[in-house]
């Protein structure tokens, strides 16, 4: 019999009881310390060694640094490690005594964790009284002295006999789970299932993997281009041993991938679990290592269908997902389950003592995905994992803001559950688990499950959380039959509330590959308690195949007041479409699927929505849900005001930031996620920024403050996109003159961002950042970007905002040179042949693409002119450079030289672009769609204004910088005017489309060098992009105004005798007395 089987069992029971009657016979005659240590060990050892066939070693430390007492087993946090103190009796009679005896149990706990960083259980006893000191969420609890009885000793024995197993920590799955663990079976189960995707035929994997792709927003008409999912591509075939160029063999990829992660989930689930009860041979995990293939594949198909978790009283632990698929009887095999069997065995080794006894919200899984996934696949579906500390630090502070002390809370992208794990966490605050009453329990794990909840796009992630959440309320639960949750839905597309004649319904329609399901179910029926249960009692009635059967358990669950002829029509529709898929073998899922969407529906009023959506920008989302989606960004007025479609630039955060909080928050309600800082700044977001919650109404939500986490270090480690938590409510802030708070957290020097990492807590780590303070200002009433300024600059905001204003002159973006690799060379040496010159291409160190020509070539030079590179510029000059570039453009023509026209004036270089032209077609589809000509070498963004012949240019991106462009005199003789590149943007013409003069750019020039536009352009983009529709005062140029002409003669100075503190105080007074004049005059 196995150990669970006999902790089960009614001998266990009844021995229990006996050795607890002889101990307490032993302990009450005993005098000393020793006679109690030797009572309770020898009772112990004898009941273990009786009932479970273990010896168990009582070793003693002789070393007083560390224990007198322990009982032994691994030491590298793998096991339960229990430190037993013996007092003699009468010695804990006393508080005083007591209150030492706990201290000194203490610090042995305190002091084994900082030498091996495992967390020790603690029994304080004299044989008759005893107390537990335990750690929970890193901080030491000690429950109340109470008279020892079979709980305790029940405990204490179970410690005892999982000695040798290993604990559900995050170090230990990783390490036995891990892609490349020692026992290879995470890459051995996903090889096999991409195997089997290829190559066995099952009508329901067929479907299941198309779903799959529907849910995920995949499609084959994707083609692939962006960057990520090449990536993607790349890593996928690398694990795979194959190369994967197609959407189908990259999505099955990914689906066995993702599959093999959730059966190493659904395990560990399964074990944590009590009891099985599948059969009379299988009540136990142990039972499962002995059985044969038929008999597991049956199991496993029980374990999907969630049977086991229902018997535990867990209604939607498992629902029979979208990875259920390997257990199909077309797809099982021997090899398939000597797989699953390893993996069983290995999980036999682990330890469940602790989800009886102790309490932890540690996310169990977090680390095991990001090591089952590669990063690239992770940064492909824009998964950013939160530490957790982090995520306790997020919810703090919206505990703080809402203020309110049984405040409730959504996830609206849960993932693997980081910041459902802090709201329980925060929750449970300082109780102690372990001490709590049945009743106390149960009121606790209720208060939870009402006030914490969770919803996710990603099946995988639904799964992930919603373990984790079991195993966080696991201790709280006593024969409760509760639902978790957390829920499958699209939390930028929430089913809408429609009346259908007298009677209020939720509406959602859910796509799939055969047909689309319109869903319309009254909304008493939805947020009825028993809706989940009566679904899957309809899901079950759907297998008869008689859509009247459906059509009346659907009418028998509604309010006869809810009833009405239109709604029976809608019933009875889908009672035939959902009958009619199960004929065609596309069925399985709906009922499970139609009612986690309906679920999410039926929040409403919650105080905290909270969470890190996935940062996705619109133009690398599926094209399918993007243009799904886009009607609701438009109602929404979340775009930036284009008239265009193909400008539109969001992200999909945005979307769901604002959808969440306009549907589920209560009027006090607080939205807090972690987003791009972005979001801030880019003009693409103008229309987010002003956050409407009701357009029909003017309602709005304003932003209260900001944590500034840019210089923390990275804490997503996979990516280095700088973030901020936006915290918005109701409330409404004046952005132009209160303006928002800023946290501004700064990583201290010497401290890894990993080790900050590993801990659970905000508290544990607030010594590893420094805190500064700044504020954001709306400055410009045109555009809804903010200014942030640290604190030593606030008191110049008066002196910024005189800078705002009209600009007469238009801005240009530089050519693109796509690829730059191709069109960027360098001129080497000159040859005899007249109009000719020997070019090098030049190399990239990050070069995605590499030029078919890596030798000099020789190259015409009509063609070819000086080009001007972002790094290059400074203020009123450039850097030393050899930069030149090809530009297959006649003087003052848009359009490129057509083909046979290069190819009569220039062969060389039509030789040297045809060489690279599979090159230059890889280009994205948008750069291709702008560029300017016919050839297959046309370049984008050119114009007249490429050719008029005075211009200022200045970088758009990290400092602010400005030259005037003058003519270059070129190696072969030439003066010719260099070409701006991207990342170059200039003026060389007013908005009215008059080219400016010389002594016009030089004034240009001097104003977007003064200090305090270099500032505010520091102040209000982000250091990637700066927004080229100025906003700042460039009136038309007057030679006769005396600051226009002061600034512009600055310029000149500065330009031919490089520029001085002096000029820089100079230019930014003139053009600040300039800036006060104009609005003067305006007013």
């Amino acid at each position: 019999m196995n150990i669970e089987s006999i902790l089960n069992s009614n001998e266990y029971k009844c021995k229990l009881s006996e050795h607890l009657t002889s101990l307490l016979k032993r302990t009450k005659a005993s005098e000393t310390e020793a006679t109690t240590s030797f009572a309770f060990e020898s009772e112990i050892y004898f009941f273990v060694r009786t009932v479970f066939k273990i010896d168990i070693n009582f070793k003693k430390e002789e070393s007083q640094s560390t224990l007198r007492h322990k009982f032994v087993g691994r030491m590298d946090a793998v096991c339960n490690n229990l430190v037993i103190e013996y007092k003699r009796l009468g010695k804990l009679d006393k508080e005083k005594d007591k209150d030492k005896a706990t201290e000194q149990l203490s610090e042995y706990l305190l002091q084994l964790k900082e030498e091996d960083g495992n967390e020790y259980h603690g029994v304080l006893t004299d044989g008759i009284k005893i107390r537990y000191i335990y750690f929970q969420e890193g901080e030491l609890h000690s429950t109340s002295f109470k008279n020892i009885d079979e709980d305790d000793l029940d405990k204490i024995v179970q410690s005892l006999v999982d000695l040798n197993n290993k604990k559900f920590v995050p170090k230990n799955i990783v390490d036995d789970f891990k892609l490349n663990s020692r026992n290879g079976l995470t890459a051995e189960l996903a090889n096999y299932l991409f195997k089997s995707l290829n190559e066995k035929k099952s009508d329901k994997t067929s479907m299941l993997f198309q779903e799959w792709e529907v849910l995920f927003h995949l499609s084959e008409t994707d083609k692939g281009q962006n960057d990520d999912i090449v990536k993607r591509r790349k890593a996928l075939g690398k694990l795979f041993g194959t190369t994967i160029n197609d959407s189908e063999t990259d999505y099955k990829a990914l689906f066995a991938l993702q599959t093999t992660y959730a059966i190493i989930v659904k395990l560990i689930a399964c074990k944590v679990v009590t009891k099985i009860e599948f059969n009379k041979d299988i009540e136990y995990f142990s039972d499962l290592s002995n059985i044969d293939s038929d008999t597991l594949r049956q199991f496993i198909q029980y374990i999907e269908n969630g049977y086991v978790f229902q018997t535990g009283g867990i209604r939607n632990l498992l629902e029979g997902d979208f990875f259920s698929w390997y257990c199909d009887e077309n797809i099982w095999s021997e090899e398939e389950s000597e797989i699953l069997l390893k993996i069983i065995h290995i999980l036999e080794g682990y330890s469940i003592s602790f989800y009886r006894h102790g309490y932890s919200t540690i996310d169990i899984f977090i680390d095991l995905y990001m090591e089952i996934m590669p990063s690239q696949v992770r940064h492909s579906l824009g998964e950013y994992f939160t530490p957790s500390w982090l995520a306790d630090y997020v919810v703090k502070q919206s505990k703080s803001l809402v203020n309110i002390e049984d405040f409730t809370a959504i996830d609206p992208c849960c993932g693997s559950g980081v910041f459902v794990m802090a709201l329980i966490r925060n929750i449970i605050a300082k109780k102690d688990i372990i001490s709590l009453s049945s009743s106390e329990k149960r009121e606790l794990l209720y208060s939870i499950l009402e006030r914490v909840k969770g919803v996710d796009i990603n099946p995988l992630s639904v799964l992930t959380a919603k373990v984790c959440f079991y195993l966080s309320i696991k201790p709280l639960i006593n024969n409760d039959d509760i639902e978790i949750p957390i829920y499958l839905g699209d939390s930028a597309n929430i089913p809408n509330k429609v009346e259908i004649g007298n009677s209020l319904c939720y509406e959602y329609i859910v796509s799939t590959k055969q047909e689309n399901i319109q869903v319309l179910l009254p909304s008493k029926f939805v947020e009825s308690k028993d809706f989940f249960s009566l679904m899957n009692q309809i899901q079950a009635i759907i297998e008869t195949e008689d859509s009247e059967l459906v059509y009346n358990k659907f009418l028998q669950n509604f309010s006869t007041t809810d009833v009405n002829d239109e709604i029976k029509e809608y019933i009875k529709s889908l009672s035939e479409q959902l009958v009619r898929l199960h004929k065609n073998n596309w069925d399985g899922i709906w009922i499970r699927i139609v009612a986690n969407f309906m679920l999410v529906a039926r929040i409403k009023n919650i105080d905290i929505v909270i969470g890190n959506p996935p940062w996705i920008k619109w133009e690398f989302l599926p094209q399918a849900y993007a243009e799904k989606i886009k009607s609701l960004c438009l109602d929404r007025h979340l775009f930036s005001g284009q008239t265009y479609m193909g400008a539109i630039s969001l992200n999909i955060c945005a979307l769901i930031a604002n959808v969440t909080a306009s549907t589920w928050l209560s009027k006090n309600g607080i939205l807090a996620f972690l987003m791009p800082q972005t979001l801030m700044t880019q003009d693409s977001y103008a229309g987010f920024r002003d956050f409407y919650s009701d357009v029909a109404s003017n309602k709005r939500m304003y932003l209260q403050k900001l944590d500034d986490w840019t210089k923390s270090g990275n804490p997503f480690v996979d990516t280095q996109e700088k973030f901020m938590t936006y915290y918005y409510s109701n409330d409404f802030v004046d952005y132009f003159e209160d303006g928002i708070p800023i946290t501004v957290f700064s990583k201290k020097r010497g401290v890894k961002i990993t080790d900050i990492n590993t801990k659970q807590t905000f508290n544990e780590v607030s010594n590893a950042f420094e805190k500064t303070f700044s504020k954001a200002f709306q400055m410009d009433e045109e555009r809804t970007g903010y200014t942030t300024f640290q604190e030593e600059y606030i008191d110049r905001k008066d002196d910024f905002s005189s800078i705002i204003g009209n600009c007469f002159y238009k801005a240009r973006s530089g050519v693109e040179f796509t690829p730059a690799e191709t069109y960027f060379i360098e001129p080497t040496n000159s040859i005899d042949e007249k109009g000719s010159f020997m070019f090098l291409p030049t190399k990239f160190n990050n070069s995605k693409y590499k030029s078919m020509v890596s030798l000099p070539v020789k190259l015409e030079t009509k063609f070819i002119k000086p080009v001007i590179k972002a790094p290059e510029i400074i203020p009123f000059g450039f850097k030393q450079n050899n930069n030149y570039c090809v530009f297959p453009y006649s003087d003052n023509e848009t359009v490129s030289i057509e083909v046979d026209k290069l190819i009569e004036e220039s062969p060389s270089l039509f030789k040297y672009l045809s060489t690279n032209k599979s090159l230059i077609g890889k280009q994205s589809k948008r750069s291709l769609t702008i560029s300017r000509g016919k050839a297959f070498y046309s370049l984008s963004k050119v114009g007249k204004y490429t050719y008029s012949p005075f211009k200022v240019t200045f970088r758009d991106n990290t400092k602010l910088s400005a030259s005037v462009v003058s003519k270059v005199t070129t190696p072969w003789g030439e003066e010719v005017m260099p070409i701006c590149a991207k990342h170059c943007p200039y003026i060389s013409k007013t908005k009215k489309g008059r080219d400016i003069t010389e002594d016009e750019a030089y004034f240009l020039c001097g104003i977007l060098n003064t200090p305090i536009v270099r500032d505010y352009f520091k102040f209000t983009y982000s250091t990637r992009s700066f927004s080229i529709n100025f906003n700042i005062k460039m009136p038309e140029y007057d030679n006769t105004n005396k600051y226009h002409k002061k600034i512009m003669l600055l310029a000149k100075e500065a330009t031919i005798n490089k520029p001085t503190p002096k000029i820089f105080k100079e230019l930014e007074d003139n053009y600040l007395n300039l800036c006060r004049e104009i609005k003067i005059i305006a007013e």
